[in-house]
């Protein structure tokens, strides 16, 4: 749906003009070709399309064009049906005639028009959020220049579940949540800071499952031009409001570690690809000078299949985003791997953690990694789950109600704004929505059903925000 809201909202931009009652005279047609023309260049120079290439995707891009107008005089109940597959049938069109390196860098110019169209000249004018130091303690800075310590709900986008997002706003503000966490819709980009994420770029989220999980082959250049084509569309997506961009993040919970939940590995991957690939070649050069046994082996090749994707993935952000924060991939405790964070840190400024979903405050492991990093610490993604009736709810040790669970909570995020370098927690799900990739159970949300109050729970979460409120330092010093 994203895509066809997209591509919708590009072909606006395509049109020269709307339907008219008399046909076009011939200085007229010239004049839309030469416009047309004109428009397509940077597809046409960017995209690099073949001779053969090229004839097809201008008739794609003119058919597009011409059909919007048609679809602008059709009555609203039939218009969109017809508009979503029209325009779905065009877009299996351009991913059938573009290479995925293209079609990266068609999605990105894409991006890029919609976010400039929509960026007023005052938003352009606010300063990004920023880091400092006050007092020894980390804080974010917001585009009004006033400290900020980041709460607010992750997953807001989820397709699993409908909700009206002003509504959705009115209830978080009134709640006193000050941000949104990764996951935000581009509805509510204008509304609060937000967390810019991705998890497509590489599917290596351990919870896919490990029939689902695709490593790649971060050594072959061809790759390499599809993960920056990637990272400059995700970056684009954000210009629309780039003040109220938090940070960037990247994959969640990947299967870094060479034993991790997924049963699965990078180095296995690479070790196990044709002799010609350019990692079985990178992998060879790494065996022709290694001297060691095969467990210290496996890691030390990890660690420069770590270097070399953050070296793509960092230096790209930093490339297409050089004005906004980093929190780079996103760890749980379980993979968490020493070796792979320590060549992601050139290109981060924080570190992104997702804890279990579970009291108390783990202070002691989070002091080692930022003792690790030198870099302060965003929780992420992080709830407290609770017994709900007859639901489903698979956690660990879930409390017995929304009334503890409040209180659980609430000692958490007093617990993190207590601690200096941590800068902000976002609790995971909006409302109650299924578990996603096949798992059973049901992925519990802080709202119930229609937005309705979770007793206890939310009065928390209102005294846990003054509190944070009364925590944060007025002005910077």
């Amino acid at each position: 749906m994203k895509t066809i809201t997209l591509l919708l909202t590009s072909v606006v931009a395509l049109s020269s003009a709307g339907a008219a009652d008399d046909p076009p005279n011939a200085e007229s047609i010239s004049n839309q070709d030469q416009a047309f023309n004109a428009r397509m260049e940077p597809f046409l120079k960017e995209l690099n399309l073949t001779d053969e290439q090229k004839p097809k995707f201008l008739t794609i891009q003119k058919t597009m064009s011409a059909r919007w107008a048609e679809f602008q005089n059709l009555p609203a109940d039939e218009r969109k049906p017809k508009q979503q597959a029209f325009y779905q049938a065009r877009f299996k069109e351009l991913e059938e005639l573009l290479t995925p390196e293209q079609m990266a860098k068609y999605r990105a110019i894409r991006a890029r028009r919609t976010a400039g169209a929509n960026t007023t000249a005052e938003e352009k004018r606010l300063p990004n959020v920023r880091l400092t130091k006050i007092d020894g303690r980390h804080w974010l800075v917001g585009p009004d220049g006033k400290p900020f310590f980041a709460h607010g709900i992750t997953h807001v986008s989820t397709k699993r579940a409908k909700f009206d997002f002003a509504e959705l706003s009115a209830a978080c503000k009134r709640f006193g949540f000050n941000a949104y966490g990764y996951g935000c819709p581009p509805q509510l980009k204008h509304d609060m800071p937000y967390v810019e994420s991705w998890n497509h770029l590489v599917p290596i989220s351990y919870y896919r499952g490990k029939d689902n999980i695709k490593f790649v082959d971060v050594f072959d250049p061809k790759v390499q031009t599809r993960l920056e084509a990637g990272v400059k569309a995700n970056c684009f997506r954000s210009l629309s409001h780039p003040h109220n961009v938090i940070g960037y993040c990247w994959t969640d919970l990947g299967s870094w570690p060479l034993d991790n939940p997924s049963g699965r590995n990078w180095v296995d991957f690479i070790r196990g690809l044709p002799e010609e690939a350019p990692g079985q070649k990178a992998y060879k050069t790494f065996l022709s000078t290694w001297d060691g046994d095969d467990e210290a082996r496996d890691q030390a090749f990890l660690r420069l299949i770590a270097r070399e994707y953050f070296r793509v993935v960092g230096g790209a952000q930093r490339k297409y985003s050089p004005d906004h924060l980093i929190f780079g991939d996103r760890f749980d405790f379980n993979t968490f791997d020493s070796d792979v964070v320590k060549e992601m840190l050139p290109y981060v400024d924080g570190i992104a953690i997702q804890p279990p979903f579970r009291a108390p405050f783990p202070k002691e492991k989070l002091d080692e990694i930022h003792q690790l990093t030198g870099k302060p610490i965003l929780l992420c993604d992080f709830a407290i789950r609770f017994k709900d009736g007859d639901k489903d709810i698979r956690s660990w040790k879930a409390e017995k109600d929304s009334v503890a669970a409040g209180k659980v909570y609430s000692d958490y995020v007093k617990a993190a704004i207590d601690t200096d370098y941590i800068v902000g927690v976002f609790w995971c799900n909006p409302v109650d929505t299924t578990k996603g990739f096949g798992n059973p159970g049901v992925k519990q949300g802080f709202f119930g059903e229609g937005l309705a109050e979770r007793p206890g729970l939310h009065q928390a979460v209102r005294a846990l925000n003054v509190y944070r409120e009364s925590m944060t330092p007025e002005e910077l010093e």
